[in-house]
């Protein structure tokens, strides 16, 4: 099998989005996203700038992976990515979220979540094609392990001083689908939020004087 072939292979088994996890369930898993995000975090931290964030450091990635591969003439790799991923995520974003209801949601859409899908694959895609030059090891595999587990990576936010990544868990909650909101380093899923509240309106799980400011 080629190694485009492996992309494809590995990126087609992803089920995006899956609501099918309960509070409970969702916590059973806290320590797995926690080594895989504890995995993304150092490779990056390999790639970061003084002075500059986690988050920069993943896009300047995306660039230098981007620049090689269209050396190598490899863009269809993630252009193949992209679509697949888009076409997969969407189809369950609109299924499980209600893209097409009667009401076109604004804000962080479940529209912008299947980007985002996308956006990983083909970072992954493009990255995996050369990452022989680029020190062997691909850091957006383990963004895609992520998405594997029927979660939503998203970025790196600055909760005080300290840059953390979120992960998304898509819930089932009183036959409603919501979002748990997971900061690197949670012990539990503490928040939740609206589809449409990406980091916004956090309503605690607990404590009802619990709160949380991102930025």
């Amino acid at each position: 099998m080629s190694q485009t072939d492996q992309q494809v292979s590995k990126l087609q088994s992803i089920k995006y989005f899956i609501p099918t996890r309960s509070i409970t369930e969702a916590n059973s898993i806290l320590p797995k996203v926690e080594e895989i995000v504890e995995k993304y975090t150092q490779i990056l931290m390999t790639w970061k700038k003084e002075n500059d964030t986690l988050q920069h450091a993943s896009d300047l990635l995306w660039d230098l992976a981007r620049v090689e591969a269209m050396k190598q003439a490899c863009q269809n790799t993630w252009d193949s990515a992209w679509d697949h991923a888009w076409k997969q995520a969407s189809s369950a974003a609109r299924d499980n979220y209600g893209w097409y209801g009667s009401e076109f949601l604004t804000g962080e859409t479940t529209r912008d979540a299947a980007r985002d899908a996308a956006k990983y694959a083909a970072r992954y895609a493009a990255f995996e094609s050369v990452k022989e030059k680029l020190g062997g090891t691909n850091p957006f595999e383990y963004v895609i392990e992520l998405y594997s587990m029927g979660l939503r990576p998203t970025y790196f936010r600055k909760v005080g001083e300290q840059e953390k990544f979120v992960v998304d868990f898509p819930l089932k909650i009183d036959d409603k689908n919501m979002i748990g909101c997971y900061l690197h380093g949670d012990k539990e899923i503490s928040f939740t939020h609206q589809w449409i509240d990406y980091c916004t309106n956090l309503k605690p799980t607990n404590n009802d004087e619990s709160k949380r400011s991102y930025v």
